[in-house]
């Protein structure tokens, strides 16, 4: 047992050093273009698929990552996504590409909203399905 405890504990000692947060004082990134939309085309291992792209303007070295957050419980649901900045050392400044996934969707989307620290960036409220 004493075993399985260090080894969690490393684990996740590397996960959180590899993934550096910048500090709360760092403002969010400017962002534009968001979109929401279902990928429900069929074929095979298909699975309906909630997709938001959009683009955040970053500084020098910073990466700008797109999360997934919890649906509320509403219906049709609103759906909720993170914005995080990381250090990253080799990044450059400028417009960046952000996207996320959800797998499997629900069949409807009531919105969904964007936030970065806490502040709503961006809320989607045309959600489209594609079949």
């Amino acid at each position: 047992m004493r075993i399985v405890q260090t080894a969690f504990a490393l684990v996740a000692a590397l996960t959180i050093s590899s993934c550096a947060y910048l500090p709360k004082s760092v403002s969010c990134p400017e962002t534009a273009q968001w979109s929401a939309w279902i990928n429900a085309m069929p074929g095979p291992d298909a699975e309906p698929t909630l997709i938001v792209t959009g683009r955040a303007y970053v500084p020098q070295h910073r990466r700008a990552i797109l999360r997934a957050g919890p649906t509320d419980r509403m219906s049709p649901a609103g759906q909720r996504f993170s914005l995080f900045l990381f250090v990253d050392p080799d990044a450059e400044e400028g417009w960046r590409d952000v996207r996320a996934e959800i797998r499997p969707a629900l069949p409807e989307y009531r919105e969904v909203t964007i936030a970065c620290a806490g502040e709503e960036v961006a809320r989607i409220e045309t959600i489209e399905t594609a079949y």
